[in-house]
Formats: C-alpha cells, structure tokens, sequence
C-alpha cells in the first residue's frame, strides 16, 4: 500500500515524465529570486497552522517545469502542529508563475531528491 501511494505522489510530483525530462527538470536549478523568496515566506505566512514556528528552515533552488511556464521550488522545516507539538522535517513544494505562488504540494516525493541543492532560508525562521 505504501509503495502505491508513493508511486502515485512521484507520478503526481513529476507529471508522468520520464528519467530524460526528469533529469532536464533537476538540470534547470537556479538560486530562487529574491521575489521568489519573499512570495514563498507570504504564503506559508498565511496558509501554514504556525508559521512563527518554524525552525531548521531552508529553500531549495527554484526549477523550471519543462515547458509549462512554472517553476518548483521546495521548502523544508520542522513547525509545530495544531497540537502545540513539532513534528519533524516536512518538505513542501511550491509552484510558482511568475513570483506568485499558484499552488502547493505538501510532502512532495521530488522535494528529497540527492539532486536538488538546499540553502538556509532565515527569512522564515524569524517571522
């Protein structure tokens, strides 16, 4: 069952794209804007349960989809719950057009790829 949801969330993440595109995808990686960085902090600031929260921040370099227009950039932290308790490193990914973010995918499978390269985002750790 395990193995089906997250073949379902890989497929999902990369749109049923192949090991060649995939490849170009991770290929495409640039430090994100700083308007990127800003869109990001704004709406995690206002979609996330505690924002002023998060810890053990970071923001990986921003992607470009293939030829969609979007680009995916990918925020990792660890935030505390609705419960009050932290609940560990989360991977969020963020779809941008332009430097507004249009979506979200929480726990993306792609977002703990070896190849994607991470950098310290203190911008959400001292909201």
């Amino acid at each position: 069952m395990k193995r089906t949801i997250l073949l379902a969330g890989v497929a999902v993440l990369s749109g049923c794209v192949s090991a060649e595109q995939l490849d170009k995808i991770y290929g495409s990686q640039t430090p994100p804007t700083a308007a990127e960085r800003a869109a990001a902090v704004a709406y995690i600031k206002t979609t996330f349960y505690d924002p002023y929260s998060i810890r053990d921040a970071s923001i990986s370099n921003a992607m470009t989809l293939l030829d969609t227009g979007y680009r995916s950039i990918c925020v990792r932290f660890n935030a505390k719950n609705r419960m009050g308790g932290y609940v560990g490193m989360t991977s969020t990914s963020l779809r941008f057009q332009g430097a507004n973010v249009v979506s979200s995918f929480q726990d993306a499978p792609g977002c703990n790829n070896a190849k994607l390269a991470y950098s310290a985002f203190p911008e959400l750790e001292n909201l």
